[in-house]
């Protein structure tokens, strides 16, 4: 009988999604995550335990665990979408240019993905076996261990860079700094194809010194990195706080034009920057 620990917990499975990761993917997002982000548009993926809600007037649950064979099943039925021109063993690209070739697939979102890393191996296990490609999105806020799994068996990272300030990280994100860097090290120094996300955020990650700070340690490992996507803060996870009843964001937006300034900042360091539409 599967156990509690065996299974996965999730709040959706979202079908052909366009944007989390190349081609045509089937994205699952997991319950849980290991920072507190003021500006998180998906406030009912952060404690790792199913929760309550009403939401026009109607209740729901957000959250089910879902048995890893079920799991499974349930991504599969998108199979015939995931395509590509790139056989299996060329997914470990080294060019942006080559990201659009790669085949869709399953993207691992949340929440924090690699928190569930134990759970997902079988999974994982099983869709590579069948040549289908996974991709998982992550603050790498998680235990070595989970990232070293996660670098034997995914094949693409979507990996984020919010505040490079060691001591406003704990206050703001409740994050240990040194603890990200160090798997962000780890995958980038693994070959594992990884493209950085950063959440543009007023008042917590656009001001001068973290876009300072940002582009130094990118510097660092410019040859490692695929692209650079720059996204603006967004208020799409508002409904949800409300049906949580919980306190709305509060940030500062953020104007195009320091945007489009951050994107310049960068793209002296080689790696190709895009301003995101979300």
């Amino acid at each position: 009988m599967d156990t509690i620990e065996s299974k996965v917990l999730l709040t959706n499975i979202q079908r052909f999604s366009l944007h989390d990761g190349p081609g045509i993917r089937t994205t699952v997002f997991l319950k849980g995550c290991s920072l507190r982000c003021p500006w998180c548009s998906n406030p009912e993926n952060l404690r790792p335990q199913p929760e309550e809600y009403v939401k026009d007037g109607l209740p729901g649950t957000y959250g089910k665990h879902y048995a890893q064979d079920e799991l499974l099943r349930e991504v599969l039925k998108d199979k015939n979408f995931y395509e590509g021109k790139l056989e299996q063993s060329q997914w470990k690209i080294t060019d942006s240019d080559q990201i659009e070739k790669l085949p869709g697939g399953v993207t691992f979102s949340g929440g924090e993905a690699l928190l569930q890393m134990d759970s997902l191996v079988p999974v994982l296990q099983a869709l590579k076996a069948q040549g289908i490609h996974t991709a998982v999105e992550t603050c790498l806020f998680v235990p070595e261990e989970n990232v070293r799994i996660a670098m034997e068996w995914i094949d693409f990272f979507y990996v984020d860079i919010k505040i490079l300030n060691a001591s406003k990280a704990q206050e703001v994100e409740k994050g240990r700094l040194d603890l990200y860097l160090q798997n962000l090290d780890i995958l980038l120094n693994s070959g594992c194809p990884v493209v950085i996300r950063i959440p543009v955020i007023g008042g917590f990650t656009d001001d001068d010194e973290n876009r300072d700070k940002v582009k130094k340690l990118l510097d660092r490992y410019r040859d490692q990195i695929l692209k650079i996507e720059l996204i603006k803060e967004h208020n799409l996870g508002e409904s949800k706080y409300q049906s949580l009843n919980l306190p709305l964001p509060a940030y500062k937006g953020v104007s195009d034009a320091l945007m489009e300034q951050y994107k310049k900042e960068l793209e002296p360091l080689g790696i190709p920057v895009e301003v995101c539409k979300i």
